[in-house]
């Protein structure tokens, strides 16, 4: 299987709720990712993920963006219709994706 970017939508977690000051500018961002069908080998095996952001966040922080591994051999098989995932900038919560 290729990794080839599949389209999601991330949503922001606000600087109120201990996110980021603001969301990354973009178009491209890279980060470490944990995947719902997968938390329970979180951090010990962690993928990062490369979001390609095809315009800004709307009013509630989400958008829709190109998202694939950014270890060309790693499990693509994590980036299905309906996946879940969290992005995490160290140990901060910084946004929630699902493929669509």
């Amino acid at each position: 299987m290729t990794n080839k970017p599949v389209k999601s939508r991330v949503c922001w977690v606000t600087k109120e709720a201990g996110g980021r000051e603001s969301p990354p500018p973009g178009p491209r961002y890279s980060t470490a990712a944990r995947f719902e069908a997968e938390k329970d080998k979180w951090p010990h095996e962690a993928w990062s993920l490369v979001l390609e952001f095809s315009g800004p966040p709307d009013e509630s922080l989400c958008m829709i963006a190109d998202v694939s591994l950014l270890n060309p051999e790693g499990p693509t098989r994590l980036l299905h219709p309906g996946s879940v995932f969290e992005l995490f900038e160290g140990n901060l919560l910084v946004a929630r994706g699902e493929v669509l």
